[in-house]
């Protein structure tokens, strides 16, 4: 099999202009299906914006969360049903897999949920790697297990349709939008092709297993992986994404990052918490495994900045009162954090760990919302994104709706 083929895809749509664009593509089709999405919580921003374009309600799905590591894992089947039941104007599911730590959602299962309600199942793939499902010792992708459409990404955003039994309701919707994008973008470089060989993903796969195998060797970190198998909603894992419990060694995920990164070991890193360091490979100019080990195990300890994990339950989200577009476009103010309560936010507030929004535009502030963000302002290993000001005391709220939506 070519690694450029794309098994079980029905038709594939290849976008120069790169992933945002994809997701605002799903907000494009989604609304002339229903009036309400069902989108995983911690969902790439950029398809929480394809929402603001698409005027949709949402009904977020909140993913399973590890406490102790302060991560977040994949939406569970059983969730993504209760949610599809309480409303009858369902225009889709939107799930993420693989996390951002490598973990593959139960995409049949997820699949056959969205479709036992009557909605197509649409799946982010842009974090997987790009040879992920072309290896017999890689997971097949989404539309392998029942998804109706997928986005990923590589050297090109793909969109792709599977076999699903809402992919056919779902093709001339995306063509139209796809040709929408096209003549805005006429003078977008055309895409490249997928320059990867079977040399270059054993290689992948070698320097993935040899890290995972340095580090259960020496033992003095963990890899999340490993516990993947405990968790309800996770199949698989992608094994081109290496996930390191660095805190249980005496290091912080962002400390690892940054002394690796000084002695030129840094490149494959794509995200470090206080307690994860995550690695993709799959790339080009991949590291050298056993440098990367041996500068990993020689670490030193920071227990100055070693803190123990928060281990916090995320607040139950407010009430939304207004569309994710009517809250963007309204008009907002700032106001204290006390005062925000029972007021309509206007931006997306997210606690790191685990990387989960719990404001998104147009819900409610609610009292333990304000008392989460106050907790985690206090703490050193936390950060708070999209607050009014960094210490999280001041929010932006929603002062009136616009009358244009």
């Amino acid at each position: 099999m070519s690694l450029t083929e794309v098994p079980t895809a029905r038709r594939t749509w290849v976008l120069t202009q790169g992933s945002p664009l994809s997701h605002c593509i799903t907000g494009l089709i989604v609304p002339a299906l229903g009036g309400t999405v069902l989108v995983q919580r911690d969902a790439p921003a950029s398809l929480l914006d394809g929402l603001v374009v698409s005027g949709l309600d949402a009904r977020t799905l909140l993913p399973v969360l590890d406490l102790e590591q302060g991560i977040a894992h994949c939406v569970r089947p059983e969730d993504l049903a209760a949610a599809a039941a309480e409303r009858t104007d369902v225009a889709a599911a939107l799930v993420v897999s693989p996390t951002r730590y490598g973990a593959v959602a139960d995409i049949r299962a997820l699949a056959e949920a969205a479709h036992a309600s009557g909605v197509p199942l649409i799946v982010d793939e842009s974090r997987r790697s790009p040879v992920f499902g072309r290896h017999p010792e890689l997971l097949p992708d989404a539309l392998a297990y029942g998804a109706d459409l997928s986005v990923s990404s590589g050297t090109a955003t793909v969109l792709r349709l599977g076999d699903g039994p809402h992919a056919e309701l779902l093709r001339p919707l995306v063509e139209r939008a796809v040709d929408l994008t096209r003549q805005s973008a006429c003078d977008a470089l055309p895409a490249q092709p997928l320059a990867r060989d079977w040399h270059h993903v054993l290689a992948s796969l070698e320097t993935a297993a040899a890290l995972g195998a340095g580090v259960r060797k020496e033992s003095r970190f963990s890899l999340v992986a490993d516990e993947f198998g405990d968790v309800h909603g996770i199949a698989g894992a992608d094994p081109l994404r290496v996930a390191i419990n660095t805190h249980v060694g005496g290091v912080t995920g962002r400390a690892a990052h940054r002394l690796l990164g000084r002695a030129g070991l840094g490149r494959a890193v794509v995200g470090a918490t206080e307690t994860v360091l995550t690695l993709a490979l799959g790339e080009e100019g991949e590291p050298d495994a056993q440098r990367l080990l041996d500068a990993l195990h020689a670490l030193p300890t920071s227990a100055a900045d070693l803190a123990e994990p928060l281990r916090l339950t995320l607040p139950e989200p407010g009430p939304a009162r207004l569309t994710l577009r009517a809250a963007f476009f309204g008009h907002h103010r700032v106001v204290d954090c006390a005062e925000a309560v029972g007021m309509v936010s206007a931006a997306r507030v997210t606690a790191c760990p685990p990387g989960i929004p719990v404001l998104l535009p147009g819900e409610v502030v609610t009292a333990e919302t304000v008392a989460y963000l106050r907790l985690l302002a206090r703490s050193r290993e936390s950060r708070i994104r999209g607050a009014a000001d960094a210490g999280a005391t001041t929010l932006r709220v929603v002062q009136e709706p616009t009358g244009l939506w």
